[in-house]
């Protein structure tokens, strides 16, 4: 399997975010998009882990710190709004959620940035075991 090592640019991703309005990438799925997210990464899991491992020795971007923030903040909103098993829950359910959470959308950037110093120093930490892995 051969993976072009210029498959992903930075200053590209940069220039998008700076085009498109951000809540774009946060926007909740449809349930037929759900669907085809799933089969997608059933369809690429080998890919996806080989990438996953060449990546883990990389410091990760801000915008990727900031989504992890945003996924930290979405599944504390979601254990609140659902107290239950979520893979049980229907795509349509599941997106009902959603569409709460986004909802309260100011509410959720307030904590991102709360939240983002305790992210950076869970990168930094991340990176020192790997290294220390390597050692």
């Amino acid at each position: 399997m051969y993976i072009d090592k210029n498959w992903y640019d930075p200053k590209e991703m940069k220039e998008f975010m700076e085009n498109h309005e951000q809540e774009s990438l946060f926007e909740s799925a449809s349930i037929k998009t759900r669907i085809k997210l799933a089969r997608a990464a059933r369809r690429t899991a080998r890919r996806r882990q080989f990438i996953r491992k060449l990546k883990e020795k990389k410091r990760r971007p801000s915008g990727d710190l900031k989504k992890r923030a945003y996924t930290e903040v979405r599944s504390a909103f979601r254990k609140k709004l659902f107290k239950g098993k979520w893979s049980d829950l229907s795509y349509a359910a599941r997106q009902r959620v959603d569409n709460a959470i986004q909802r309260r959308r100011p509410v959720i950037d307030r904590m991102i940035k709360r939240i983002m110093p305790a992210v950076n120093r869970g990168e930094t930490q991340r990176l020192q075991n790997v290294n220390k892995k390597k050692k």
